[in-house]
């Protein structure tokens, strides 16, 4: 057997036996998945849920749809805030980085180099 061959013939066993191992993790996490999922209690708890809202007084119900809106607001407010703090850190950053000392030295001796 010449040397090409024995080397495609381990090149093909490794690369087998890692699709093999690739194929039994996906296996295992499969089995891991129907084991520990918690579908069947979610279904539980939206059926529950479900007739607890069918069933609540009217006030109850607009009470909760004013909640819901509230917590809705006070997200949308902190991702609107959150957006408008990177804006202006991005915006000190690019003045930090025009205003270094470190920088306008390098860049004037870029040009003192090209000058010469």
């Amino acid at each position: 057997m010449s040397d090409i061959q024995q080397g495609l013939r381990i090149a093909a066993i490794g690369m087998g036996l890692v699709f093999i191992l690739i194929i039994f993790l996906w296996l295992l996490m499969a089995l891991m998945m129907r084991v520990t999922s918690n579908e069947k209690r979610m279904k539980v708890k939206s059926k529950t849920v479900t007739r607890t809202t069918s069933q609540m007084v009217p006030e109850l119900a607009v009470a909760e749809v004013q909640r819901r809106a509230a917590a809705a607001a006070v997200g949308v407010a902190l991702a609107i805030s959150s957006r408008q703090g990177r804006k202006t850190k991005q915006g000190s950053m690019k003045q930090e980085a025009s205003m270094s000392h470190w920088l306008s030295y390098h860049r004037a001796r870029q040009l003192d180099n090209k000058s010469k």
